[in-house]
Formats: structure tokens, C-alpha cells, sequence
């Protein structure tokens, strides 16, 4: 295992810098599907682990098996830590969530509807 550590630090180094930009960038989990893919990632991780730590498939393939699963867990790791780390960062005053992502937060959003006069000019109605 040390020999697969040291072939593969890169690897593991990447999967968990990955793993935690996307950690950062999403935060944790809000929905219900999104809940559901990262309990299956990490079922597969663990389901990985096991195949390789019983050995089950030799050779190359078992090669690919253990890395896998290595990097996988990087990944995992990486992604909670990044979660962690933006439902610890403070939020400026005002704006929470979504809300902030428009603008200023005291303004309404615009309508996506364009004006009766942009209408006029796209149907080519308008008198010059």
C-alpha cells in the first residue's frame, strides 16, 4: 500500500483539491437527489475499498481497483472539507443564499419581460 501511495500522491493530491474547490463552490447538499448522489458516492467508496482490501480482483485490474477507490475517497474528503469550510465562512451582512446573487440585495430584480416599446421594435411595429 505505501508503494500505491507513493506511485499515486499526485493523483490523491488532485482528487482532493477537486474535492474541495467543488466542496467550496456548491456547499453541502440542499436537496433531496443531491442528498442521494453523494450517499451513493460514498457507498461506492466504500464498496470499492472493500473490493480492495479483500483482494477479490489481482494483477492490473486490481491496480485500477485500489486507485479508484484511493481516489475517491481524496475526492470525498476534499468535498466535505470544502462544504465545512463555506458553512463556517461568515456572510456579509444582508445577503444570505441567493438573494445576493443578483445584485444589490435591497433591489428588486427586473423583469425578464421586455418594455411594450422593445416589443414594438422586435416585431418591427415601430414607427420611426
Amino acid at each position: 500500500m505505501l508503494l500505491l501511495l507513493t506511485i499515486l500522491w499526485p493523483a490523491l493530491a488532485a482528487s482532493l483539491a477537486l474535492g474541495t474547490a467543488i466542496g467550496w463552490h456548491f456547499g453541502p447538499p440542499r436537496g433531496r437527489l443531491s442528498t442521494a448522489i453523494g450517499l451513493g458516492l460514498g457507498f461506492g467508496a466504500v464498496a470499492l475499498g472493500g473490493l480492495a482490501i479483500s483482494g477479490l480482483v489481482p494483477g492490473r485490474p486490481g491496480f485500477w481497483v485500489e486507485s479508484a477507490a484511493l481516489n475517491l475517497t481524496a475526492y470525498l474528503v476534499g468535498a466535505g472539507a470544502g462544504a465545512l469550510a463555506r458553512l463556517a465562512r461568515p456572510s456579509p451582512p444582508g445577503v444570505s443564499g441567493i438573494d445576493g446573487v443578483g445584485g444589490s440585495p435591497g433591489r428588486p430584480a427586473s423583469s425578464p419581460r421586455p418594455s411594450p416599446g422593445a416589443e414594438r421594435k422586435l416585431r418591427g411595429k415601430a414607427s420611426g
